[in-house]
């Protein structure tokens, strides 16, 4: 059986993923959103599809591990409940904007895309901030 060692290493290791590739796929979009070029912010949004697409599914692992390190708990308290007050909302984001994206892609309305984005920079806003406590619950706790 693993022990608690290889969970916090793997949780670790795995909340990298979804942070990085959410926080450059939003970056991507933004500035495809802002780009003259219609070949160019096609290809902008298509990398930040694919980046969101990849980062939640890599989320799944980080949530897991972080489950079995928090022996199941939802909440916690001090640190952890720090850093899960922003883990849970970025999550569910995270997979609601991949959902939206699926479903509509960059095919909708400029307005649909723009409120796509203000939620994009909400969620990255959010995992970032569940990284630093997460950071805080290793390092500086």
């Amino acid at each position: 059986m693993m022990d608690e060692a290889f969970w916090l290493r793997m949780h670790g290791g795995t909340t990298h993923f979804p942070i990085a590739l959410v926080l450059t796929s939003m970056l991507l979009d933004l500035l495809g959103y802002f780009w003259p070029s219609e070949p160019r912010r096609r290809e902008l949004h298509t990398a930040g599809f694919y980046l969101l697409m990849v980062g939640t599914l890599a989320s799944f692992g980080a949530v897991l591990s972080g489950l079995i390190i928090s022996k199941w708990v939802i909440l916690g308290t001090g640190l952890k409940a720090r850093h899960h007050l922003f883990v849970w909302p970025s999550f569910g984001l995270m997979i609601a904007l991949a959902i939206w994206r699926l479903l509509v892609g960059y095919e909708g309305s400029r307005q649909g895309f723009a409120l796509y984005l203000m939620t994009m920079i909400l969620t990255s806003v959010l995992i970032a901030t569940a990284g630093y406590w997460g950071g805080e619950m290793v390092l500086g706790g």
